[in-house]
């Protein structure tokens, strides 16, 4: 057996166990008697492991879970615990199999092991990292072994929906609520379902009496959101308007959102503005960088809800594209070239510093881990890397790949900024700011007006696809996408939204683009018009520029 990579806590700290001894005199003797081979503790090394992993520790805490797994191969809580620690890790694929192990274990205990809470809390994992068939067997087994668990039911009601199998999941989602009829986040999962099977005043019913209870401020704050959507459908749409202005305010007032950092991504991009010039932005040329033998990558990039995820599963429905779903590999590029550099959250002058050295690493860098994380198939056909976020790295990409081609979607700047408004969005940095209505408007000048300052002078070709254009003229559009791309047209492309269906999508589009081309998205701005007086001015430019009729 290997030895556990050494623990970051100091002898005579207190020992992370929580007993309240120090270090040394707990938990630190038992490392030194797994060390010279004495019997295995599996409960222990299990309770190292998981509290590494609560404070952060995940090279520790995968040691532990290796040894753990070492000894005991088919132990479902290590199984799970190791594949949510690679997950973290950066390690998304591998950890993605550690979970669907352990997954299977559970199903193979069956009805030795009763305890649907862990089948719902690792229903919950698969689910976030996307491994939804396997996550619905879980939820299903966890209601088949307790089928008056309000959260047994929600579960599976929950993970269905992330696949668009609507129709499955409303028994479910039905039953949640019948067992707890004021649970806020059960009434609100049921809404969002009755939403989209087209009962609205259902729909809207469920969502009023979530606020008026109002139990949870975040809970109460989504239904607001939720709310907003429905209005909109019923065309009230000033007060669809004011259910969302109530939703982010209340948002605002969240913890989470109050400690946010409001101006990281505003510095970020000035920064990047500013260091990325011609003389760097061409440095190298794409010939002098080809000599890696690597393939060229495509990226898909734009703005938030500008029809990313639409293009990414057309693309994905041609038989020689893979196309990945909110890839983090460029991210993980700018962390590599901080620690490459020593220049951390300084991507240009990290570039100057490493020089073609480190380039070359970066481009194998990047192949190695998109093979990590979605196979050797993205090496055997054409590879597009679909991030919206990858905007804001244009000059990271620009330099290191410059025989790449980027494809960037456009979106009437009026309608991306109300789709923006009605999309429940987290607190990191890059999306804190699209709680407010001036704060997307802000967020919108500031990226593309990065693009607009850059996209002259990078190396890789682009194509600016207009959102409107991929639904009221589809083939004409994707015929050119597919000619950038040197790639032939193919008529099943047309059928993107069935391949959809019973996939995992990790967007806010995941239903949308499961259903046939519709129109009613374009110029939806036109019936909030009178809100846009506070934005008008940070949005004419863009406006004017994209070719969008000034209003």
């Amino acid at each position: 057996m290997n030895k556990p990579a050494p623990s970051k806590t100091g002898r005579n700290d207190p020992c992370p166990c929580g007993s309240g001894r120090k270090y040394k005199a707990c938990c630190f003797q038992e490392e030194a008697k797994f060390q010279t081979g004495s019997a295995p503790n599996i409960a222990l090394w299990l309770q190292l492991a998981q509290q590494s992993a609560t404070r952060g520790d995940y090279a520790n805490a995968e040691a532990w879970f290796r040894q753990v797994l070492a000894v005991k191969a088919n132990d479902a809580h290590a199984l799970a615990g190791m594949g949510q620690t690679l997950c973290w890790r950066g390690k998304q694929r591998e950890g993605a199999r550690y979970l669907v192990r352990a997954a299977r274990q559970l199903e193979k205990q069956g009805a030795k092991s009763r305890d649907p809470l862990q089948l719902i809390e690792l229903s919950g994992q698969l689910q976030h990292w996307g491994e939804m068939e396997a996550a619905v067997q879980l939820a299903k087994l966890a209601v088949q072994f307790a089928p008056k668990s309000a959260q047994a039911q929600n579960n599976l009601a929950l993970a269905l929906s992330r696949v668009n199998r609507v129709n499955e999941a409303l028994p479910a989602a039905q039953k949640a609520c019948e067992l707890l009829p004021n649970h806020p986040g059960c009434q609100i999962l049921l809404a969002i379902l009755d939403f989209r099977q087209g009962r609205l005043a259902e729909s809207r019913e469920r969502l009023e009496r979530v606020i008026a209870l109002d139990q949870d401020t975040e809970q109460t704050a989504r239904a607001w959101l939720e709310l907003g959507t429905v209005l909109d459908k019923l065309k009230e749409y000033d007060s669809a308007f004011a259910a969302l202005l109530q939703a982010a305010s209340l948002h605002r007032s969240l913890p989470q959102y109050q400690t946010a950092n409001r101006a990281h991504i505003f510095d970020m991009i000035a920064k990047n503005k500013q260091s990325f010039d011609s003389d760097l932005l061409q440095h190298w040329s794409a010939d002098e960088l080809r000599s890696d033998g690597l393939p060229s990558p495509y990226f898909l990039m734009g703005f938030l809800r500008s029809g990313t995820t639409l293009t990414e599963q057309v693309l994905g429905a041609h038989p020689q594209v893979f196309a990945s779903d909110e890839s983090r590999i460029v991210f993980e590029l700018t962390e590599e070239l901080g620690r490459l550099s020593g220049i951390p959250h300084d991507t240009a002058a990290g570039l100057r510093k490493v020089g073609l050295a480190g380039v070359l690493h970066l481009r194998k860098r990047y192949w190695d881990r998109s093979v990590e994380e979605y196979g050797e198939a993205v090496l055997k056909k054409v590879f597009v890397d679909k991030n919206a976020m990858n905007t804001m790295e244009l000059g990271l990409i620009s330099v290191i790949f410059p025989e790449a081609k980027i494809l960037f979607a456009l979106r009437d700047p009026r309608d991306v900024c109300l789709s923006c408004f009605m999309q429940a969005f987290g607190s990191a940095p890059v999306t804190v700011n699209l709680l407010a209505w001036e704060g997307i408007a802000r967020q919108y000048a500031a990226v593309m007006d990065f693009w607009l300052s850059l996209r002259d002078s990078i190396t890789p070709a682009y194509l600016e696809l207009r959102y409107e254009d991929t639904v009221t003229e589809f083939e004409a559009t994707y015929r050119r996408v597919f000619e950038f791309l040197s790639l032939e047209w193919r008529p099943e492309v047309v059928s993107f939204h069935e391949k959809a269906v019973g996939r995992y999508i990790s967007t806010p589009s995941f239903a949308a683009v499961s259903q046939p081309l519709y129109s009613s998205a374009v110029a939806r701005w036109t019936h909030y018009a009178k809100h846009f007086s506070p934005i008008q001015a940070l949005l004419e430019r863009f406006i004017e520029i994209f070719g969008y009729k000034s209003e």
